[in-house]
């Protein structure tokens, strides 16, 4: 297969399992050189180790990076922007699922499901920002899950937190959206 991904540079939030490791994996197969973060130290040497099988290991980072921590989004983007200048593709992955219903849901738990669905999307996002402006074909790729649309009773904060972000992306989808037609109507003029 060949997505014409060779030498573009991809960014992949919670690379160190599931849907993030399989898409680092993809990545670094069609030729991309691939950055991934994760908060586990020996999931993320795992993580690298698997991945070499794949490509060089100049074609691959692995930095430790909670994405609940401005300042380590702040310097995992830096690292990126010292190592390869740019970045064509960020993948917003990191996440879990909650398991509880309204009436057992704390407030606490509902606070923390929030800010992990929304600020794993937001700090990445500013923080790449400025090397994704660099690339003539930037895109942002934010896995989500089907719970953003068809919400479960026994993972309400979860759901809930999940059709909010999906919100967020499609909000931000818009806002980038009209920014580029605005440069292609100057550039045309």
């Amino acid at each position: 297969m060949d997505l014409g991904l060779q030498d573009k540079v991809a960014v992949v939030t919670g690379g160190t399992s599931g849907i993030g490791l399989a898409t680092a994996r993809l990545l670094l197969r069609e030729g991309a050189a691939v950055a991934i973060c994760g908060r586990d130290q020996a999931r993320l040497a795992a993580a690298k180790a698997s991945l070499l099988g794949n490509a060089a290991e100049k074609n691959l980072v692995a930095m430790p990076c909670d994405v609940l921590d401005k300042d380590a989004v702040a310097r995992f983007a830096a690292a990126v922007e010292q190592w390869r200048g740019c970045c064509d593709i960020l993948v917003t992955n990191a996440g879990q699922a909650r398991m509880s219903t309204f009436a057992n849901t704390s407030d606490d738990a509902w606070r923390e499901e929030l800010e992990l669905k929304f600020f794993s999307q937001i700090y990445p996002i500013r923080a790449f920002k400025p090397l994704l402006e660099r690339s003539d074909a930037a895109a942002i790729l934010a896995v989500n899950s089907l719970l953003a649309y068809e919400p479960e009773p026994h993972m309400v904060a979860t759901s809930a937190a999940r059709a909010g972000a999906q919100s967020l992306v499609k909000s931000l989808a818009r806002e980038s959206g009209a920014d580029a037609r605005s440069v292609d109507r100057r550039h045309r003029a």
